[in-house]
């Protein structure tokens, strides 16, 4: 199975341990025609890229960059922090305007909004191995801060590595990202989801994208688990948006109605 681009990979400006030039040798090695370079955004504590300004050298950078290597496609991306039960995330628009890609999702260490969102939560997240009702109120309460993400956020393209860290009701989730076209991912640098959550989602109807969330040369469009995922539980071709013959994320879904950036 051959695939067009990898769409989640970070760099040393964020926890990655490869420059911009690396991954992208690194795709072209793997035969990709695209490829994304989305570093965390600027409040993962100790790994976020923290200033505008360096969005916009990397701008430059990666414009250079695809005027020096015409056999691939080079995209700037984030991948977001969503800071509270309201979906906030922590990149300003003015940033979100040099990104050609958006990726959100819930990880641990962010700084929170407010102290109440930090207990709501991220501490409350940390009491989900207590018992069912600590469990129940994590799930509802990182499933909330997710769907309000996407509701109110257009112009997030994928949503990252949905459940892992943060326990969410997949069903919801995957109806948020068919309401709002944002593609589910397959996250293959952590294996997740699970095989049964994919199940769910693609029972929601949602549009999957597979992607290897790479922090090394290595690892740059090593898409396997996402692969065997597909195939395991016979998901239609039609529904992974990046394989080889989809032609690229300006025929995304929601791009290619456009609803662009």
């Amino acid at each position: 199975m051959n695939f067009y681009g990898d769409y989640h990979t970070h760099s040393k400006h964020s926890d990655g341990r490869q420059n911009e030039a690396e991954i992208i040798e690194a795709a072209k090695e793997k035969g990709l025609k695209e490829i994304a370079i989305t570093d965390h955004g600027p409040l993962a504590l100790g790994i976020g890229i923290k200033d505008t300004k360096v969005l916009e050298k990397m701008r430059l950078r990666i414009d250079a960059l695809n005027q020096l290597n015409p056999d691939i496609t080079i995209l700037l991306g984030v991948e977001a922090n969503i800071r509270d039960l309201d979906g906030t995330l922590d990149i300003p628009i003015s940033a979100m305007e040099l990104l050609d890609v958006l990726i959100a999702g819930l990880h641990p260490y962010t700084i929170p909004t407010s102290v109440s969102d930090g207990i709501n939560l991220y501490l409350q997240n940390s009491f989900r191995h207590l018992g069912r009702s600590q469990r129940e109120k994590a799930i509802r309460n990182n499933t909330k801060a997710i769907v309000a993400a996407l509701d109110n956020n257009p112009r997030i393209d994928i949503l990252s590595h949905p459940g892992l860290f943060f326990y969410i009701d997949v069903e919801e989730v995957a109806q948020a990202c068919v309401r709002n076209e944002v593609l589910f991912e397959i996250n293959c640098g952590h294996g997740y989801p699970h095989v049964s959550d994919i199940m769910v989602a693609k029972e929601q109807g949602v549009h999957f994208i597979i992607n290897s969330d790479a922090h090394f040369t290595a690892t740059v469009g090593q898409l396997e688990y996402g692969e065997e995922a597909m195939k395991k539980i016979d998901i239609p071709p039609s529904r992974i948006v990046n394989l080889e013959d989809k032609g690229g994320y300006n025929r995304w879904p929601k791009r290619s109605k456009g609803y662009i950036h």
